[in-house]
């Protein structure tokens, strides 16, 4: 593969896959296709193309071999990623909308801005959604009780496509109640809902892709692989920063961004603190209750 191609899937992949979901979504919401049936194609497609680019311009060739984490893997995405955050998502919006109604009522207006376009309204629910999300993550690194259940998450030893979906169900459970929450009081409208699970569903699967991604400006923005690959570090300085599930901003407030400019992030990673951790799904569901047994 020549120089000019390479640069070209590099810097140009992430922007137009994740610009092309986005703008499918609000073409298909206005065209009346169910929500769910729009993630779930842009889940396939997206998932498609990693996949592929995996195999074309991958960042570790060592990623692409299979380290005995496939069906674990598999497993948490059922749970972690499809089936928790659905519950969870009917669950608050029928408990909280009753909270926004009055709360709407009681002030005399909608707190939110629902006559702005739908792409300033979904940067604006990204960056409300983002701040609890930033807190809980980064208080589950500095914390040693929740960084059992996050362990879950930084135990894999390669990053690749799938293991966007590996988190302890208390660990996504929390992080998504707290990105959601805040929006469902302040009226969100589903519209915006469905497009912030489309940033996520995209954002993650490239934020853990094997694929030589740069971003070069947009790393300010998004907390993508460039970036991730650092936090994923099995040096604690590396790893405890670059919090941000899906944008930058927050880590950019509250300072702990780790960028550095001359040097790229080891392909070893994994958690400095275990030899060895389970690699069987329910063991690493079990594994927080059993912490001091797997020390």
């Amino acid at each position: 593969m020549n120089t000019t191609v390479k640069k070209a899937i590099s810097y140009g992949l992430f922007p137009t896959v994740f610009t092309a979901a986005i703008a499918g979504a609000i073409y298909g919401m206005k065209a009346g296709i169910d929500p769910g049936i729009i993630t779930a194609v842009i889940a396939v497609i997206t998932v498609f193309i990693v996949f592929i680019f995996e195999r074309i311009l991958p960042m570790h060739k060592n990623w692409l071999k299979v380290h005995n984490d496939v069906k674990t893997d598999l497993l948490h995405g059922a749970f972690s990623m499809i089936l928790i955050p659905q519950l969870l998502e009917a669950l608050l919006v029928t408990a909280l909308l009753t909270v926004a109604i009055k709360l709407s009522s009681l002030i005399g207006f909608s707190l939110w801005p629902t006559n702005w376009h739908l792409v300033p309204q979904l940067a604006l629910a990204m960056i409300v959604s983002q701040f609890g999300e930033y807190w809980w993550h980064r208080l589950a690194h500095e914390v040693p009780f929740l960084w059992r259940f996050h362990s879950v998450h930084h135990s894999p030893k390669r990053l690749y496509w799938l293991n966007a979906a590996r988190f302890h169900p208390v660990d996504i459970a929390v992080s998504f109640t707290l990105s959601i929450s805040t929006l469902v009081i302040l009226g969100a409208p589903e519209e915006i809902l469905t497009l912030l699970t489309v940033w996520f569903i995209v954002h993650g699967l490239f934020q853990h892709c094997n694929i030589d991604i740069r971003l070069g400006f947009l790393n300010y923005i998004f907390s993508n692989a460039e970036l991730h690959r650092w936090h994923h570090s099995l040096v604690l300085e590396e790893a405890n920063a670059n919090y941000g599930n899906n944008i930058l901003f927050w880590d950019i407030v509250f300072g702990t961004v780790y960028y550095p400019k001359d040097k790229a992030a080891s392909e070893h990673i994994g958690l400095c603190d275990f030899k060895e951790f389970p690699e069987d799904y329910i063991d690493q569901i079990k594994a927080p209750f059993e912490w001091k047994k797997l020390k």
